[in-house]
């Protein structure tokens, strides 16, 4: 699979060499048949899905498109998501996600509303290569097992998001304001409450995983061990060209926003994060092929940015519950989850998108597609580190401290169910491209990833 995704990079390079020979192709119409919608469309499914950091996920999902009179199709007047859903790891998602640029005069209004729990979220340290992944710590059948759990915490995370767009007066440029409040917090693997329902074979030991070996070491501080909360304003531009939000097929999304945490009002004094983001999609065939790809960078520009936030990923449309990063389904897919965390990080995707199959049943616009991607992450700012208080053992044991900067990627496959044109089911595979930072993954989700 490996050998397959990469062939059809390659020969998407050659591809783009005789689309920017082609500039004809811009005038050519870049969507399907579609039959216009009206009204209110609802899209709503009992939620069954499966993630390898997560498990199967169950519940359901209600995600609501208002056309109006179906002149703007397939943009919409009014979006609204609403999801209930648990995973047999642990996992819960309560979220109402609403959008729309029609409510306020001249403003598109967005709002997130979502409480996400955590039974055994994903922790490898920070810095990735730096800090050592042993899978043997968590294979019960291997003479080094510690536990199944010895790379996890317990996180409670609740977030309440406003975000205020507006026009510049130039056209697909517009400025972003934001607020949010997040109050997150953090403990050890509750094992007691994991074992009940295990049998006596299967339990957990009682034993300290990595994130209270990090505590005791003095690399995780007591004002951030058990979360807090974080007050952040966010100030950014975006420009959007695309020709459809949910499912582009050409123009660009990129967009530049500044996120501060005022210290008078949160934890460590505060702190003043970047990101930047660059999406651009490209028609290589009408109505069937679709080349894409995003460029992503965050980092930590001033003041104490608290562990638990660090892997937070910052954008202007907040849908995605899978708010951390770099790895697993919303980043790097095919590693493990969480693998990079530091100040700074680079992100990059590259995707090649077929609709295969189209076709108008019930009422409603179909298609299958198919992708290949790539994804790639690399650290541009690493997290301090000071190792003086871990035993010379443990710091061989878990820690490289020379180990060089270096790519963090993975390459897959993705299959995709559209409903006109903006609900899309998307079940992935994707496989690390270095032994170190996991293996492979399937994921099922709502959305392309960008």
């Amino acid at each position: 699979m490996i050998k397959i995704s990469l062939i059809l990079l390659f020969l998407l390079s050659i591809s783009l060499k005789i689309k920017a020979q082609n500039n004809e192709q811009k005038t050519q119409k870049d969507t399907l048949n579609y039959r216009p919608k009206k009204g209110w469309n609802f899209g709503t499914i009992p939620y069954v899905g499966f993630s390898t950091d997560r498990g199967f996920q169950f519940g359901g999902l209600v995600n609501s498109f208002n056309y109006g009179d179906g002149k703007i199709y397939p943009k919409y007047y009014q979006n609204l998501y609403v999801e209930v859903s648990r995973t047999t790891k642990g996992s819960g998602i309560n979220q109402i996600f609403f959008d729309s640029e029609h409510l306020i005069k001249g403003l598109r209004f967005t709002a997130d509303l979502s409480h996400l729990t955590e039974q055994a979220l994903n922790f490898y340290g920070f810095n990735g290569a730096q800090s050592r992944y042993n899978p043997d710590f968590v294979n019960d059948e291997n003479s080094n097992y510690i536990s199944r759990v010895f790379y996890n915490y317990e996180r409670k995370f609740t977030r309440i998001l406003l975000d205020l767009q507006g026009n510049t007066g130039i056209t697909g440029l517009k400025w972003l304001g934001a607020a949010q409040i997040t109050n997150i917090i953090i403990n050890s693997v509750d094992i007691n409450k994991l074992n009940k329902s295990l049998k006596p074979s299967n339990k957990l030991p009682a034993v300290d995983g990595l994130y209270d070996d990090y505590v005791k070491w003095g690399l995780i501080n007591d004002k951030e061990k058990n979360g807090g909360t974080i007050s952040l304003f966010s100030l950014g531009t975006i420009y959007d060209s695309r020709d459809n939000e949910s499912n582009p097929n050409h123009g660009v999304w990129s967009e530049a926003i500044l996120a501060i945490a005022p210290g008078s009002i949160n934890p460590e004094n505060g702190f003043t994060e970047i990101a930047l983001t660059h999406r651009q999609y490209f028609t290589l065939l009408p109505s069937t092929l679709t080349f894409a790809y995003r460029l992503n960078w965050q980092q930590t520009l001033a003041g104490k940015n608290p562990f638990y936030f660090l892997p937070y990923k910052i954008s202007s449309i907040p849908f995605s519950t899978f708010v951390d990063g770099l790895g697993g389904s919303n980043t790097i897919r095919g590693i493990l989850r969480n693998r990079v965390v530091a100040e700074g990080k680079l992100l990059g995707n590259v995707e090649l998108r077929y609709k295969i199959y189209q076709t108008y049943w019930l009422q409603q616009n179909f298609y299958i597609g198919i992708s290949s991607f790539y994804d790639a992450g690399y650290i541009t700012k690493k997290s301090p580190l000071d190792l003086s208080l871990v035993p010379t053992a443990d710091r061989l044991k878990y820690f490289d401290e020379h180990a060089a900067n270096r790519l963090y990627h993975s390459t897959g496959l993705g299959l995709h169910f559209v409903m006109n044109q903006n609900f899309v089911i998307s079940p992935e595979f994707g496989i690390s491209l270095n032994k170190n930072d996991g293996n492979s993954a399937f994921y099922i989700s709502v959305g392309y990833i960008f």
